[in-house]
């Protein structure tokens, strides 16, 4: 990746055509982007919504992707009234998951070892911000071999407001020194493509269940099919800047 502009052959003559750019920092989403996890929780939430009389609910996770567990309280307590028992929902559902995670696991996103491998052979700068708990993150980075692999991790329980605000990647983006518009961020869901977009930053969307955001898609950097793509990608269009 030493290379900062292409060249083409024009008649004859070498021809410069694309100037490449420079890149500090990658930020990864850690739901429906590294894991295939969003699926389990629709059916996690379509059982604990059966169980306590309110019909299946997974459909709602497309209304609150990338929102942090007060983000989803205020949904739930906004579509089904005040009264919607969340505390009880969040513990019957959780423990639906992890009972269907011990039986099935839960399936590491295509192109992830290779990515990493990647990134960190490159020496860019590395963190993790997801809407998760601190401790549901550790769990999950652990569980899939790259916790380490990171040196800033921030979660929906370390910022006030929950995406699509910027706060989350502005803290994640502070902690790595790294400028704004030198920092890709990697996302599935529209709410983490604003919140990168609000933070000045470059944000690729990898769909998972969402599989498109017609509006977004102007306005950031690249739709990629899998987390794979993400090395040529980056392999055409930057090079490595060390963060000062």
């Amino acid at each position: 990746m030493e290379n900062r502009t292409l060249y083409i052959r024009k008649g004859g003559k070498t021809v410069e055509v694309q100037k490449k750019r420079p890149l500090q920092a990658v930020i990864f989403d850690v739901d429906g982007l590294m894991l295939d996890s969003e699926r389990l929780v629709m059916r996690s939430w379509d059982i604990a919504g059966e169980k306590m009389g309110y019909g299946p609910l997974g459909h709602n996770i497309y209304h609150t992707l990338g929102m942090n567990l007060k983000g989803r309280e205020e949904y739930f307590k906004r579509v089904y009234g005040e009264d919607f028992p969340f505390a009880e929902f969040t513990e019957v559902y959780r423990e639906e998951s992890r009972m269907i995670q011990e039986k099935e696991g839960v399936p590491v996103k295509k192109g992830l070892p290779e990515l990493m491998a990647f990134l960190k052979k490159e020496g860019f700068a590395l963190a993790v911000a997801t809407s998760s708990s601190q401790e549901r993150t550790k769990e999950k980075l652990k569980g899939c071999g790259v916790w380490d692999d990171f040196s800033v991790i921030i979660c929906g329980d370390q910022v006030h407001r929950s995406k699509p605000d910027p706060e989350i990647y502005e803290k994640a983006g502070t902690a790595l020194r790294a400028e704004p518009g030198k920092t890709l961020v990697l996302e599935d869901s529209q709410n983490g493509l604003r919140s990168a977009l609000n933070a000045g930053m470059l944000p690729i969307m990898i769909p998972d269940i969402l599989r498109s955001a017609p509006e977004l898609e102007p306005l950031i950097e690249a739709k990629l099919d899998d987390l794979a793509q993400v090395i040529p990608y980056v392999k055409e269009h930057f090079y490595k800047e060390k963060v000062e």
